[in-house]
């Protein structure tokens, strides 16, 4: 039996790999007869049936389901960290409309790779039906999006936030819909809300530059301090400063390091900050300089989790897309937080556009090649790359795909996760390197997909 798991659950067209059958025989499998699984949806058009063949899995094991409806992904993952539980997300996160997928959580992140692959195992065995009179129930929840914005209430310092008067324009576009606006006047914003969705997307999920051009547009016209785009399950969320320019991924991600090594109670030792193999050059400088360690593990949110968990100082964590993790907040990423951490920052270091200023980002180029196989391509790569003159001098790290380390720069070629694409990922300090390598390397790619 093929994998079903990706870097962040399973995800893939809805109506071909993704089935509502498939949904029910997951579900089915990762239930435990007697015991309680949380199950949620972001608002795709095809999440509503999806949750409902889900429930209908775990009914069939024999354990309770707890209908938390359409929420975050992090909001579904922090009520299985509170309750101590498992938990089901319906959501594709910011792939495309047709497509659709499954997530699973315990205590608060998505599960091991170990457990995935006993889920599989199981899944592989077929349903397994329990006896008519031990046949579970289903109970509503509907407080989770109430708790999660308390969680992210208390993990800033609201009193400053709600004294600086903040004004915010928030793209929500999906299930944000339902806790983000909330969020922002709890903590004393005056808030314009933009694309609210009832179902389906207003914009395309991912929240990039292009996808959110009505956002900046509006941070300019309301004379906003910031713009907050998320995308569709609410575990992004992208920053715009009050020009309607975006802080740029990787400078987002080094202004949210630096505010967090730079917190009282994380400065004894040396603090550990958990990145990707695709993270910038900038990270690794941003996390040194603030005194902390940096620590890189694959792509995907499961690994930054799994490492936060192992390394005992880790105070932060994440990938250069918006997605952070928190300590004291919920292991997974979680857009809410991102939000209002901030919120926090603005109110503490003043306009966003002065501190962007403050982090030199390197040339870096981020593509997508479109292939049949991801698995056949790689393999081709994996023995024609290594062999190239351009990249002999280079130091090969294959922690996730194959990345190329060069004293002034790296190249990354790695398969995703969750697409049917080639990832090509190259950073360098010069312009003019980076053309040389990356450009030599989009030949090959082309070449072997």
């Amino acid at each position: 039996m093929p994998m079903l798991f990706g870097t962040s659950g399973i995800r893939d067209f809805y109506g071909s790999a993704i089935t509502p059958e498939l949904a029910m025989r997951i579900a089915n499998a990762f239930a435990s007869k007697g015991n309680k699984v949380a199950v949620a949806s972001d608002l795709r058009q095809t999440s509503e049936l999806l949750k409902s063949a889900a429930i209908s899995g775990v009914l069939s094991a024999g354990a309770d389901a707890i209908d938390l409806g359409a929420v975050p992904t992090p909001t579904l993952a922090l009520y299985t960290q509170e309750k101590e539980c498992a938990g089901m997300m319906i959501t594709a996160s910011h792939n495309p409309s047709e497509y659709n997928g499954l997530k699973l959580y315990r205590g608060g992140r998505e599960v091991s790779r170990a457990e995935e692959g006993e889920v599989e195992r199981k899944y592989g065995n077929g349903m397994r039906l329990c006896g008519w009179k031990e046949a579970g129930r289903v109970f509503a929840y509907p407080d989770a999006a109430k708790d999660h914005i308390g969680m992210a209430v208390r993990n800033v310092d609201s009193a400053a936030v709600r004294k600086a008067k903040i004004k915010v324009v928030v793209d929500t576009n999906g299930v944000a819909t339902e806790v983000a606006p909330l969020l922002l006047r709890e903590l004393g914003c005056e808030t314009f809300e933009i694309n609210r969705v009832e179902r389906g997307f207003a914009r395309p999920s991912e929240p990039n530059d292009a996808n959110l051009s009505k956002l900046k547009t509006e941070v300019r016209t309301r004379n906003a301090h910031l713009g907050i785009g998320h995308d569709g399950d609410a575990d992004r969320a992208i920053i715009v400063d009050e020009n309607g320019e975006l802080l740029g991924l990787d400078v987002q991600f080094a202004i949210a390091i630096a505010h967090e090594l730079g917190k009282p109670g994380t400065r004894s030792g040396k603090p550990a900050v958990v990145s990707t193999v695709e993270a910038s050059l900038l990270i690794k400088e941003t996390v040194e300089k603030n005194g902390g360690r940096n620590i890189v593990v694959g792509v995907g949110s499961t690994n930054v989790s799994e490492a936060m968990e192992k390394e005992e100082g880790a105070v932060f964590g994440g990938e250069p897309a918006g997605e952070f993790i928190y300590r004291g907040g919920v292991n997974t990423p979680d857009g809410m937080m991102v939000a209002a951490k901030f919120l926090e920052i603005l109110a503490k270091e003043g306009k966003l556009s002065g501190l962007k200023r403050k982090y030199s980002a390197y040339p870096i180029l981020r593509e997508k090649f479109r292939c049949a196989d991801r698995k056949k391509a790689m393999e081709i790569l994996g023995r024609k790359l290594p062999a190239q003159e351009f990249l002999k001098a280079a130091k090969l790290n294959a922690i996730d795909g194959m990345r190329f380390d060069f004293p002034d720069g790296f190249l990354l070629v790695r398969p995703s996760g969750t697409e049917s694409m080639i990832r090509l990922t190259a950073e360098f300090k010069t312009e003019k390197r980076l053309r040389e390598i990356a450009g030599a390397a989009q030949k090959m790619i082309r070449e072997s997909v």
